[in-house]
């Protein structure tokens, strides 16, 4: 352990340094045989209480790390963005959003780029999914990227704003997406707004 450690412990733990400076972490006991004499004076659970009981709760910690982690991720993506883009409209406009997704398409976390843009980009995304695992198509394969702009069609806000997702693969297998969506000022469609 080292004077600058933070040690966050599950509700109902002690930690403990040793001589070694190692640390033992042990489970509050009279806590744990209450719970069990407890359990065991119930003589009729119905299924229902055994399936409250066995339910998996949310550490609030882990659940804080995490999506700070995940939106952190989403920052930076906006960040490379800005700084590799030459378009006027990403670079010092910032019109342009970038969000995590999870392999069937729905947001895990955004950066708060453009609202417009996020609010559509998960339907973008749950389509492309939709459509490249649909019968009679091979799906994704390591190494694609899919771009979009469909306004009607796939969940684009307009013309203009152009979607790249790209799939992250682990052991062969969608895991999760990455998505950005920029506006380009050299698209247009033929009705205001730059609708098709």
């Amino acid at each position: 352990v080292q004077s600058i450690s933070t040690i966050v412990l599950e509700i109902g733990c002690q930690a403990f340094v040793t001589g070694e400076g190692d640390l033992d972490i042990q489970l509050d006991v009279g806590q744990t045989m209450k719970s069990e004499t407890e359990h065991d004076e119930k003589d009729e659970t119905t299924e229902q209480q055994l399936i409250d009981e066995e339910e998996i709760k949310e550490d609030p910690v882990q659940l804080s790390i995490f999506s700070h982690r995940f939106m952190g991720i989403a920052e930076q993506m906006g960040r490379t963005l800005q700084r590799t883009s030459i378009s006027v409209n990403m670079k010092e406009r910032l019109d342009f959003s970038c969000a995590l997704f999870t392999a069937d398409g729905g947001l895990v976390a955004n950066a708060p780029h453009i609202p417009v843009h996020l609010g559509a980009m998960q339907q973008a995304v749950k389509y492309q999914v939709t459509y490249w695992n649909s019968e009679g198509r091979e799906g994704l394969k390591e190494g694609d990227v899919l771009v979009s702009n469909h306004p009607q069609l796939a969940g684009g806000s307009h013309l203009p704003d152009i979607t790249v997702i790209t799939p992250v693969f682990h052991q062969g297998v969608i895991i999760f997406f990455v998505a950005s969506r920029g506006h380009h000022a050299d698209v247009g469609g033929i009705t205001p707004g730059s609708m098709p």
